[in-house]
């Protein structure tokens, strides 16, 4: 909703919107503490100038306040907000005791703002110093109270999104370089594979090894073709589908260029340390031609690029620094390149599985990373339209409002109970474990369900102690799978191996109700404790765990011999006891996991 507008000093804003400097609004004072005071750890955040933050043992302040630099690093582009103690460097600048201003609306408006407000007082390109009367005279526009709450509210919610997106990402990039130290080193292997694996040199198992050439920069009409030319400046970690630069047929030709198909594995073989082109690498999306800066690799029926693009992922740094030779610029050759080490797996199928498996989490982290940028482009959309008044926010009720609704993205949420809770975590789990290479069945699915409500501590009785069990009829055939499946969270193919869980078309609005929920965090506890585990391993730690589970409701102790004893007593468990993963060894060890698991 837009009221009538009014031209002021900051443009047109809303009629019954004032405008007023700083200095009539709020208190402007500089931290206490220097450079030489000594950092002791501490519990206060100690606030210096840049967006590191410190912790002292002692502090100065206890109210609510923004904070900025008034030199340094940070300088026009840092902020801070806080309510409670803190101190603060005596060159950051403290704004605190607000008057008919809501410090949360006004560190939003600061933020977004203060950096052109200071630039006006410098012809340099970048600000190195903020004076006091820089912040005393800067204008802000002033809505009534509540709707400077609500403002607060709406961009504060964005910015608690974007916030648990950020930290999503970063346990999901930790979650796969453990995946990485473990997979590419041979010390846990894919279910189903056990054979050798050798140490080799790169020219054991690839071919190759071709560098490029640039075209005479004086023939204009070489850069005129539709050929794509790689240097080595686009080597980032990615995969390339197209170039910055595109050459003729006829460059290609006088200059002797190698076309790479698509799959070729690119490495960057000079660069300067400082611009971190040395030692990068890509593979080919599409076919191209490459500069004298990138040498470009074949696999062959030892090696699949793939494996090798993630061997390197993991080892590249390395090998970067460690085997490249010169000066001021060092270099690779292709006799270095040649005898770089390598540890592989000799079955061609197991690398792909490898690769697969790790691909898998890249692409789920791109999809994070571009969800987070549309959120951050949300936001920057908010900020102008409401820090404006072009759209106002008349209920200081942020849920109820159109932005607030834009931030969660949710269409009409259905009736949450604990069969649609059952049937957007079916929906992650699927989208965390579904591989193509390993099926994901109907009894992972259910063992992972019954692990995650244990480490929820929610019910469980639902799940009953079938021959496979712990199992819950009531999941698959009236709960969470059929709605998942309606839904089109999921979908349930059949075969004579039996039912393999997939991905459906209307997985990511499950993905949404998750994060909103707040149970994104149980999916992540699954895949870090349960990636790769097989389905034998979870029968067997579910089994135990609901084992324990009824010996100590009878007030009974828990051993093996107790859990074995639980188990004959069943006739439908009873078997479980003949399979070579319930021996007493295993047994015990899934005592101790379980309570690892739920009871730390």
């Amino acid at each position: 909703m837009v009221k009538e507008m009014k031209k002021t000093s900051l443009g047109l804003l809303p009629n019954d919107w004032d405008v007023d400097i700083l200095e009539h609004r709020l208190k402007i004072q500089t931290g206490s503490r220097n450079t030489e005071d000594k950092q002791e750890n501490g519990k206060y955040p100690f606030f210096v100038r840049s967006s590191k933050i410190e912790h002292i043992g002692t502090y100065h302040y206890d109210c609510e306040a923004i904070l900025t630099a008034g030199d340094g690093v940070g300088t026009g582009k840092v902020f801070h907000y806080i309510n409670g103690k803190f101190d603060a460097h005596q060159r950051v600048y403290i704004l605190t005791e607000f008057e008919g201003i809501k410090g949360k609306y006004f560190y939003y408006y600061f933020r977004e703002n203060f950096l052109n407000e200071v630039s006006k007082y410098t012809a340099k390109s970048s600000v190195d110093s903020v004076r006091r009367d820089m912040i005393a005279k800067m204008a802000v526009p002033i809505p009534k109270i509540e709707e400077q709450v609500a403002i607060a509210e709406a961009l504060s919610d964005v910015d608690s999104l974007i916030s648990s997106l950020q930290k999503l990402i970063e346990k999901k990039k930790a979650i796969k370089q453990g995946a990485m130290q473990e997979l590419l080193t041979g010390r846990k292997r894919l279910p189903g594979f056990s054979g050798e694996w050798k140490h080799g040199v790169w020219k054991d198992v690839l071919t190759g090894f071709y560098s490029g050439a640039t075209p005479y920069r004086g023939k204009a009409d070489y850069y005129k073709g539709n050929i794509r030319w790689v240097s080595s400046g686009e080597l980032n970690y990615n995969i390339i589908t197209d170039t910055i630069e595109h050459i003729s047929e006829r460059a290609q030709s006088e200059t002797s260029l190698t076309m790479h198909p698509a799959g070729t594995f690119l490495m960057a073989i000079t660069g300067l340390e400082a611009a971190g082109t040395r030692g990068s690498c890509a593979i080919l999306g599409k076919e191209a031609t490459t500069n004298q800066s990138c040498m470009a690799i074949y696999g062959t029926d030892k090696m699949v690029i793939p494996y090798l693009y993630h061997y390197y992922l993991l080892n590249g740094e390395r090998l970067a620094f460690q085997y490249c030779q010169g000066t001021k610029q060092q270099s690779y050759t292709a006799a270095i390149v040649k005898e770089l080490p390598i540890y592989y797996p000799c079955d061609i199928a197991e690398q792909r599985a490898i690769a697969q498996v790790l691909s898998d989490m890249d692409s789920e982290i791109e999809l994070l990373e571009k969800k987070l940028a549309k959120y951050q482009q949300i936001k920057q959309g908010m900020m102008q339209e409401l820090l404006t008044g072009r759209i106002r926010l008349v209920d200081a009720d942020v849920k109820k409002s159109p932005e607030a609704h834009m931030v969660r993205e949710k269409q009409h949420q259905p009736t949450h109970n604990q069969h649609f809770d059952d049937a957007v975590m079916i929906a992650g789990i699927v989208n965390a474990f579904y591989s193509e290479k390993y099926p994901l069945g109907r009894k992972k699915v259910q063992k992972l369900l019954y692990l995650v409500r244990r480490k929820e501590q929610a019910d469980i009785s639902a799940f009953h102690k079938k021959a496979a069990g712990p199992y819950a009829d009531e999941i698959r055939y009236k709960g969470g799978e059929p709605i998942a499946q309606k839904n089109k969270y999921i979908q349930v193919k059949r075969s004579e191996k039996g039912s393999r869980f997939e991905k459906g078309v209307q997985m990511q609005q499950a993905l949404t109700y998750l994060q909103d929920w707040g149970k994104q965090a149980d999916i992540d506890w699954l895949v870090s404790q349960f990636q790769y585990t097989s389905v034998n391993e979870l029968e067997l730690l579910a089994t135990v765990d609901m084992a324990i589970c009824d010996l100590r409701r009878e007030g009974k102790e828990t051993s093996v011999a107790s859990i074995k004893d639980l188990i004959h007593s069943n006739k439908e468990w009873r078997d479980k006891l003949k399979k070579t993963y319930f021996r007493d060894s295993d047994i015990q060890r899934a005592i101790k996991k379980c309570e690892d698991l739920f009871e730390s």
